[in-house]
């Protein structure tokens, strides 16, 4: 018995530190850049009750450069848009952040309320904006 315990306490923490490096900070690295963000935008997605709901639609749009991106919440609810910022940049314009949506949908749910952290319409790096979500009610 006594060689088991060992195997099976490395397997746990082997187990529990993988996840607390998928929860970390590796989850906001930005993949497609190197360097800082220029304007990308991260939150989580929740229902009415703090539960995450994951495969959520997140669309962020820049309206006056007709530009818009969207990626889905993952199991934990959160999401991490692409740089929006760069690709405005790279067209030759600055980031306007009063013209920058952010709209999250999923199936029987509406934005209930969207949670602003950091500096309101920053117009550099990342943004975080979570949403709470609130079921459709019945027709």
């Amino acid at each position: 018995m006594s060689f088991w315990r060992p195997v099976v306490l490395g397997a746990l923490l082997l187990v529990l530190g993988t996840c607390a490096w998928a929860n970390g900070d590796n989850f906001f690295r930005s993949k497609e850049i190197k360097g800082k963000a220029e304007y990308v935008v991260f939150g989580s997605v929740k229902d009415e009750r703090g539960r995450v709901i994951k495969d959520a639609t997140v669309t962020i749009a820049a309206a006056e450069h007709v530009l818009a991106f969207q990626v889905l919440t993952d199991v934990l609810g959160r999401f991490r848009t692409p740089d929006i910022g760069l690709a405005i940049k790279d067209l030759g314009y600055e980031v306007n952040p009063a013209m920058i949506t952010v709209a999250v949908e999923y199936p029987g749910y509406h934005i209930a309320h969207r949670e602003y952290r950091g500096k309101y319409r920053q117009k550099k790096g990342a943004v975080e904006i979570n949403f709470r979500m609130q079921r459709n009610r019945p027709s």
